[in-house]
This record gives C-alpha cells, structure tokens and sequence, in this order.
C-alpha cells in the first residue's frame, strides 16, 4: 500500500525568519492604517485566512468582506515574495532536504503539504529553499479556513493519487496540526523546530516525536516503521537477494567501493538510483556473475576483450564493449555501447548468483559527493533512501574501477581507477589523457 506524507511547512520545513507576519502585518498596515494589527498573536498552525480574519473583528468589530480579502491577499503575496527573498534568517530545517530526497526515492511514498498557508504563498516559503520539486499536492488555507477540512482535502488527493487507500501521516510541528490530524482520523507526527514548547508536543501523545529531522535515516525509518532497521550484515543474503528480484535498491559492497545495486534488467530501478544519486543522466556499469554472462551482452567482442577479462575478471575492470540484443537497453549508451564487469567482491558475487538477476551498479553517494569506501562513508540519506544496506567492517580500495573501452583498434583506457597504470600498460595501445 502506498504511503503519503503530508507536511505542514512553517516551522516543520523551513523557518522565514519571520517574512510571512512581516508581509501579512505590512498589507493589513497599507490597506486598513492599523498599526501593529496582529500584535500578541500566535501564528502557529492557523491558516491565513483565520490570521486575517481574527485580525478584521478584532479591529473593525465584524468580519472581512470578500472584496477585503481578496485585497489583502493579493497584496500579501506581493509583499511575501520580496520578505521571503530578503530575509537573512531564512533556512530550511535541520536534515529536511535530506528527508525529503530519501523518502521521494522510494516508489511506495507520496509526498504532499497540509498547511495553513494559501497556496501561492506555500510555494513562495518554500521555492527559496528548493523544496516545491517534492511536493505535487497538498491542501492549503486557500482551500478552507478550518484546518482540519484542508487536512482532509490534503487526504482525498493523495487517495487520488495512489488510486485507492493509503496510508496517511500528517507531520507538523503545532497543537494545531495535530488537533487537525486527529479529527481525521490520520496519525501524526510532530517535530520540535517550530514555535511549540517541545514538551507540550510530547504532552500531545503524537504518535511520533522528532526532535527535529536532523538524523536523516533514523528519521526515514521511524516514519516508514522499519524500525527494526534497514541495515544488515553479510549474513542477510536471502534476504538482499529477495529484494533485489522485487525490484528493490541494496547498497552492498564491491571489490572498489559500496554501490547501489538493483535488477539490471529494470528500467524503473535505474531510475530510481539515477533519482538517489541526483544529476546523473549515463547509463550505470552492469555486474554480471562471470565473464561468460557478462560478454553475453556485448556484440562483436573483440580477443583482447577476452584477454582482459581472464587477466582482470573478477576484478576492478570495467570494459565498455558494443552492446549486444541481450544488453538492457535502458544500459546502453548513446553511441550503442554497455558497460561491463565482473566484480571480486564475495558479497556482490553472491548476490547476483542469489537473486537470478545481473546488477546495475554505481557508487553510493550524491553526484558530486566523495564515493564511500566503508559502511561508515554512506550518508545517512543515501542509506534511508534505498531498501537495505550491507555493511561489513571491511575498507574497500576506496578508488572506482578501471574503465577501459574495447575495440578492434585496441584498448582506450577511459578512467584510470583502481588499476594502476604499469598494470594495464601492456593491454593499452591509446594513451589515457589521464595517466
């Protein structure tokens, strides 16, 4: 069954440093010259229109018009957008980016905001951070007044989505996020960044607290009820395997570094990897269990790549090689060539032996980020957003394989890597520019 996740922003996501009462105060200021109007009120987990609302009786002793409203909304996210851009104090929380790219990875999670601002402003607060690319949907204060009907509405769409039930959770960091989780019947979780007394959330009885988000992955696995944990040893083979054949993501090690791992024959795990990893377009190294599997794939293949793969498989070599009708195609480069290798790690070998399946394989780190050589250089994000982590106590060589392409004119060596120069020179008849 899918999950969805619906996040309130102010104070659970990111803090404005004030921009959003600053814009609200400036535009009641303008149009009604009341000065200070929202004086000694609390924001926190009401919605915009209950804020300006609340404001209107107070000071004119009745309730908005229509044309009021529409006026001072219109104004307000003028002044939002200048407010949120000015402000010095503005950040995104503690580990929430981190959480967000961890559970948008995985395919049974949708993510949606259940907040009290209008909608326009919701995506204002949250485009200087970066955060709108997570969230397709979400019910806000330009839906309903009522918290807890936008928290209902917020409901109905992620049913929508998923095409049926789903699992619902309601996080926010205010009483009043929670009061509108429970009328609905959702669970809830509630976060201490916000501008509650931590203890008066825990009070509550959410049926979660965070301190805050920080611990990415211990925060993936108490909201996806893996508490039992999504780290194992060498031992987990079956179970590695399984998730592999499901068309789940190991990160497991390899005779160079730790990897992401995944059924090489399906293109939606390729593109979840490409999704954990972030900025990468190429098509991944594929792992086959020996050279004669591994060749399969490739069409033409020159002698020398047979005499590499008996020097060098299993081993940190990786040819790129013509590829062949058994090639994945979602594996095959534009200029119609594979990736290949056959790798020396006992646990990688054993895995694509247990599971059936050749493997799509890339380091286990952000792009751009270095490349883990232990368990222990695996970001907490990149381990909560796959489905098991292999660990060992093991340091691996800490340098990517060897890519050499192969062709009838002879061996190109691509990427230096693991091995070492002397050891490829009597293969390489091109120089390698990176030598």
């Amino acid at each position: 069954m899918k999950r969805a996740f619906l996040f309130d922003i102010d104070g659970t996501l990111v803090d404005t440093g004030g921009a959003g009462r600053t814009a609200m105060t400036r535009a009641f200021e303008e149009l009604f010259h009341v000065k200070d109007p929202f004086r000694g009120d609390d924001f926190s987990g009401k919605t915009d229109p209950i804020i300006f609302h609340t404001a209107a009786v107070r000071h004119f002793g009745r309730e908005a018009t229509g044309k009021e409203e529409e006026s001072i909304t219109r104004l307000y996210l003028e002044y939002l957008a200048n407010e949120v851009e000015a402000a010095s104090e503005y950040r995104v929380l503690p580990g929430v980016k981190d959480l967000l790219q961890a559970l948008q990875c995985r395919p049974d999670c949708l993510l949606g905001l259940c907040t009290g601002n209008i909608q326009e402003g919701a995506r204002t607060k949250l485009r200087r951070g970066g955060l709108n690319r997570f969230f397709d949907f979400g019910g806000f204060g330009s839906d309903s007044g009522d918290r807890a009907e936008l928290t209902r509405k917020a409901g109905e769409e992620a049913r929508r989505l998923a095409g049926g039930p789903v699992d619902i959770l309601v996080i926010g960091d205010s009483p009043l996020d929670y009061a509108a989780a429970r009328k609905n019947g959702f669970p809830v979780a509630l976060v201490g960044t916000g501008w509650t007394d931590r203890a008066v959330l825990r009070g509550l009885g959410p049926d979660m607290f965070f301190e805050s988000f920080a611990d990415t992955e211990g925060s993936v696995v108490r909201l996806l009820g893996l508490e039992r944990g999504i780290r194992t040893d060498f031992r987990s083979i079956d179970r590695a395997a399984e998730i592999i054949r499901s068309g789940g993501i190991v990160i497991h090690p390899t005779s160079t570094l730790y990897g992401l791992g995944g059924d090489a024959a399906d293109p939606s795990v390729s593109n979840r990897i490409r999704a954990i990893k972030g900025g990468r377009s190429n098509p991944f190294i594929v792992l086959a269990a020996d050279a004669e599997s591994a060749l399969s794939m490739a069409r033409d293949v020159p002698d020398e790549a047979m005499r590499l793969a008996r020097r060098f498989w299993p081993g940190p070599l990786t040819m790129v090689l013509r590829a062949g009708d058994e090639a994945p195609s979602h594996a095959v480069a534009p200029d119609g060539t594979i990736a290949l290798r056959v790798d020396a790690h006992p646990f990688a070998l054993d895995l694509i032996k247990a599971s059936g399946r050749n493997l799509v394989s890339t380091s286990a780190n952000r792009a751009g980020q270095p490349a883990p050589a232990s368990a222990a250089d695996v970001s907490p994000a990149i381990a909560a957003a796959c489905d098991l982590m292999v660990e060992g106590n093991e340091t691996l060589a800490g340098e990517p394989s060897t890519v050499a392409r192969i062709t009838a004119a002879g061996v190109e060596v691509l990427r230096q890597g693991a091995l070492r120069g002397k050891v490829m020179a009597p293969f390489v008849d091109f120089q390698d520019p990176h030598r």
